[in-house]
Formats: structure tokens, sequence, C-alpha cells
């Protein structure tokens, strides 16, 4: 019978790491995580809350954020893009109550057959969660058009724009020193009396959410 899923890989060259997240229909988001090249280790799956009349779309909005957390920390390359498939493994039957002794045990097998059956190529994340609504018979959300002059834009702010257009908040990470958030009305600067210098990464998220900012109001 298998089952319909949505998922991707990126990769950090930085950090010689990788990542896979996979979202099967029963709500259930799969993980795993291991060094460049090498078999991944899968992690505890996340189940949804229950009960939940509508578990997909939640954890579809995990997905994104999972995206968007890893594209920051610098796992931007995309070693399996944004794809939605049917896969041939079952699987596995999800609990009433779905947590504790009943929680979801990790599923290699289902990642190993999403990552040998992806296709390669390019595709978005938003794409893909729209095949994958459409393929389990969920309504794909409207989409807040993007201003023009987009589509090439890195991933990282993409999904920045994404967030602003949607109406939601960019902030810095909870850190000693300064602070920022951007919304879709200004940037705003968190002042504080302790010097420190971003990192690499720290910087990269500042100049995803600033850039995003200016196309969103490019004329």
């Amino acid at each position: 019978m298998g089952t319909m899923v949505v998922g991707f890989r990126l990769g950090s060259d930085a950090k010689g790491r990788q990542a896979t997240l996979v979202l099967t229909e029963a709500g259930v988001l799969h993980q795993s995580t291991g060094l460049l090249g090498m078999a991944p280790r899968p992690a505890k799956p996340h189940a949804p809350i229950a009960p939940d009349p509508h578990p997909v779309p939640r954890q579809a909005a995990q997905l994104r954020k999972a995206y968007a957390a890893l594209t920051s920390r610098g796992y931007t390359r995309e070693l399996i893009p944004p794809a939605c498939l049917r896969l041939d493994t079952d699987e596995h039957p999800l609990h009433t109550h779905p947590y504790g002794p009943h929680a979801p045990r990790p599923h290699p097998e289902l990642i190993a057959d999403f990552t040998g059956a992806a296709p390669a190529r390019p595709g978005s994340l938003e794409d893909a969660l729209d095949a994958f609504y459409t393929a389990i018979g969920i309504t794909p959300r409207p989409r807040t058009p993007f201003p023009p002059g987009t589509a090439a834009v890195p991933p990282r702010v993409r999904e920045a724009l994404r967030t602003l257009t949607d109406g939601q908040a960019l902030t810095s990470g909870p850190r000693p020193g300064p602070g920022w958030t951007v919304t879709a009305a200004g940037v705003r600067l968190h002042a504080s009396t302790t010097n420190k210098t971003l990192d690499p990464r720290e910087a990269a998220e500042l100049q995803a959410a600033l850039t995003a900012w200016l196309r969103l109001h490019q004329s």
C-alpha cells in the first residue's frame, strides 16, 4: 500500500553534516542526521498532538520551521530538494495516544525509501507541500504572493520573505548582546549594555532577514 510523504535533505559543507526530514500522511515528522556521505542516524519521530483534527497542516508548519532553521544554521546545500512522492514502505501504525510508551519509534526504512526514490530535480518546499496536500485530499493553503523578481533569491532569503509576507516576525535567537526584530512594518534593533560580535551564522540570519525586508518593500 505504501504512504505519501513530503521531505528534503539539506547539507552543510562547513560542518560536514546533513539532515533529512520526512513528513507522512499520518502527520508524523521523521528526521535523521549524520555526516555527509555517511548513513544517517534516525532520531525519535515527532507525532501530532492528540487529539488533533488537523495534524498534517500543523506538522507541515513544523517542517517549514525546520527548513528555515537549518538553512539559517548553514545547511544551504539541497542534497535532496523538497519533494512529494508515494513510498512503497508502509508507515508504522500510529497509536491513539502517540506519546510516552506509545510514541512512534524511528523508521529508518521509511527515510531510506524516501532518499532512494526522491527525484533529483529542483523544487521548492511550498510546491512540494501543495502536491502533498493534494495527494492526501487536503486543500492547499492560499499563498501570499511574493513580490516580483524573487524567484532566484537564496532559499534562506525566500523563507524569510515567506515569513514576512505571512505577517509573522523574524527575530534574533536568544543570546547575550544586542538583538533585532524584523516585521513587514519595519526593522527594530534591541540595544544592550553587553558588547558582542555576531558570528557568521548570526550575521547570515540578520542578512537574510534584512534582504527579505528590502525585497518586500522594493518599488
